[in-house]
């Protein structure tokens, strides 16, 4: 590990230096803070954890045992562990979903984990912090790789207005941000959820965000009425075969995961290049370091070509 780097790494995760604070670890650990509730960020079994109020209902929610303390922590409330100076902000990624910015020897380093810039009324919005690094994801950190307005895609969907639609997202966070664009695009349609939502779309009203009109699936009715959209997770999408009164697609934003469906249905929930071009530039950072993804096209962008850009290695 270079010495200069913001976070140790090994094979538990991301370490803050000179700490036993980890962020977004693997595996059980004695001090975490998680930026959100998505399975490859975070795990049962903590002893203590630092979260948003979001993250910390959905953690309780998916696990049995998913700390022995939680810390609940509003939005730009400065947090202090082992005598460094913590806070949480809006990554717009999901509910609950946060950046993590810390101070440490005088230098101010904000973690984004996953994060989107587009509007999203089923979370918390994504929040612009300066700081001196940025450790920002870059999945789809690709020259060029944009992605076309979720709201875009929702309303291309009365193109098949004349069959049912089986749409596949993920259980927590694109599922509830589908049911809202839905409803708000297409209100005389009948959003139906698959069980293993039920239980996050409860999380995220009782929280305060309202997803619009929604119903448990009834086999039945999708079978023989029409109006209907029904989301289910991906394994459930890929074991149906195509079917005369419905047609399937995958709410994603990668191009290759849309050519076994009936029609590509763009919805990411990750920022594209324009908007990690933007959220470097809006952070004034001079170092940049990149996670989950290829960060190798920003090191020649030519609008950060007064920037540092290195990759943590994982």
């Amino acid at each position: 590990m270079n010495k200069t780097s913001p976070l140790e790494t090994s094979s538990i995760g991301y370490k803050v230096p000179g700490s036993s604070i980890y962020i977004d670890p693997k595996e059980p650990v004695a001090c975490a803070i998680i930026c959100h509730a998505h399975g490859d960020h975070a795990v049962e079994g903590h002893e203590t954890v630092y979260c948003s109020e979001g993250t910390a209902a959905l953690i309780k929610s998916r696990f049995k045992y998913a700390a022995k303390t939680i810390h609940i922590i509003p939005y730009g409330e400065i947090f202090e562990i082992q005598h460094i100076k913590f806070s949480l902000h809006g990554a717009g990624h999901m509910l609950g979903s946060s950046q993590i910015k810390w101070v440490k020897d005088g230098v101010t380093v904000v973690y984004t984990g996953d994060y989107k810039r587009e509007s999203d009324k089923s979370c918390e919005p994504f929040e612009v912090v300066t700081c001196d690094v940025l450790i920002t994801e870059v999945t789809f950190g690709k020259e060029n790789k944009v992605h076309p307005p979720a709201e875009e895609s929702v309303k291309e969907l009365q193109i098949h207005k004349d069959v049912n639609l089986m749409l596949g997202a993920y259980n927590l966070g694109k599922a509830q941000r589908l049911t809202r664009l839905i409803n708000d695009i297409h209100p005389h349609l009948r959003v139906m959820i698959h069980p293993k939502m039920v239980a996050y779309h409860k999380i995220y009203e009782s929280l305060g965000f309202d997803l619009g009109k929604w119903e448990p699936y009834k086999r039945e009715q999708f079978k023989n009425e029409k109006g209907i959209v029904y989301l289910v997770p991906p394994p459930v999408l890929l074991n149906f075969r195509p079917g005369t009164h419905f047609l399937r697609a995958f709410a994603t934003g990668w191009d290759e995961k849309h050519v076994r469906f009936d029609f590509p249905f763009y919805v990411s929930d990750h920022a594209d290049w324009p908007s990690l071009i933007k959220t470097i530039l809006e952070s004034k950072a001079k170092d940049v370091y990149t996670i989950h993804g290829d960060g190798e096209d920003l090191k020649t962008a030519p609008e950060l070509s007064n920037i540092e850009i290195h990759t943590l290695s994982e």
